[in-house]
């Protein structure tokens, strides 16, 4: 009887301890699969996924669905890159997310192109930007023409015109008061004139100049860089029985009338984990401004939860890798079929909800 009641002992200690490991793992595997996708702010776990695809849309933050992110001093743009500057978050080179920019490199993106007009040390070496000589390139002087001086003097009636000694006297200022009138009439000494001293010009300091060059170089504004480019993945979450439009990543992009090329160029990208984080840490700060009522402006992360912005869909996850500009010729079929593919998108998400 006491070998019985021992033996139900360890085999209670052994199932609890089995039992114990076995929730611990569940719960490590579990953890795991919650923290999969590291841009996402909510991430869901892999086995929840029912249906994915990942879609890029084009955000032109100055039409009348987008203004509210973009008003004046409230600019999503300058709230990204003043962050990014500051080191509050990371900024990348693209929406991989893969390569860090620093703020230097950051500013090199965002300056206006053309804007110092100045040369390098080298030209300056070289002697360009000096003032044109007066010879003719061999140290000679070039030669006066005796007909042009002639001519000069010349009336227009063959007559030679009279100097006026009175405007030849030219009247100097010493520094102490008015000038003096020079007299001259013979038998009194006369003021020799005194030449200015010969000032060599300043020798450039390359150094200097580079310097002056920076300081100089001006950035674009914020409400220059009026495009973002949001992507985000299309999915439907099995155990909730709901779709989620899950935000990756959120990209500035300069747009082309603002290039001296005319076409769009990737500022930076920013993680939507560390961009809203960013926003809820001051939610007075990071608004979006309601324009009917500035009682209930929203923080800017509520305002893309509550989805209050429009974003064209210009392309979606493919093994080519195209979007749709470059899938269709021309933009308006490029439009008509980026408006059709959401069409389908909206028939899937009512499929899957009856199945």
């Amino acid at each position: 009887m006491y070998d019985m009641r021992r033996m139900n002992g360890k085999t209670i200690a052994w199932s609890l301890l089995s039992l114990s490991l076995g929730s611990g793992a569940a719960f490590a595997q579990e953890k795991e699969d919650s923290t999969a996708n590291q841009f996402s702010s909510r991430p869901i776990a892999e086995g929840d996924v029912m249906m994915k695809r990942t879609l890029w849309r084009r955000v032109d933050l100055k039409e009348k669905q987008n203004i509210s992110m973009f008003s004046k001093n409230n600019e999503i743009t300058r709230y990204l890159l003043e962050a990014a500057k500051a080191g509050l978050i990371d900024a990348y080179t693209n929406d991989s997310c893969a390569t860090k920019i620093t703020s230097d490199e950051l500013h090199k993106r965002i300056v206006i192109p053309n804007q110092t007009a100045g040369l390098s040390a080298e030209e300056i070496a070289a002697g360009f930007g000096e003032p044109a000589k007066a010879d003719d390139g061999w140290a000679n002087k070039p030669k006066t023409d005796p007909s042009k001086t002639a001519a000069a003097t010349d009336d227009g009636w063959n007559n030679t015109a009279k100097k006026d000694p009175k405007k030849e006297v030219a009247v100097e200022d010493d520094g102490w008061g008015p000038p003096k009138k020079k007299s001259t009439k013979k038998g009194k000494n006369q003021v020799a004139k005194e030449e200015p001293p010969v000032v060599e010009p300043p020798k450039v300091d390359s150094s200097s100049f580079d310097n002056q060059i920076a300081a100089s170089d001006e950035e674009y504004f914020p409400d220059q860089l009026s495009i973002l480019e949001i992507k985000e993945d299309w999915t439907f979450d099995k155990k909730r029985s709901r779709l989620y439009n899950d935000i990756q990543t959120i990209s500035i992009i300069l747009p082309s009338e603002q290039t001296a090329t005319g076409l769009e160029l990737p500022v930076a990208s920013f993680r939507w984990k560390d961009v809203e984080r960013l926003f809820r840490s001051d939610p007075k700060k990071y608004i979006w401004y309601n324009t009917h009522n500035t009682a209930q402006n929203k923080n800017l992360a509520d305002a893309f939860d509550l989805r209050l912005f429009y974003g064209r869909i210009t392309k979606f996850s493919n093994a080519n890798d195209k979007a749709f500009l470059d899938i269709y010729n021309g933009e308006k079929e490029a439009l008509i079929k980026s408006l059709n593919y959401e069409q389908e998108l909206m028939e899937l998400e009512h499929g899957l909800w009856e199945y």
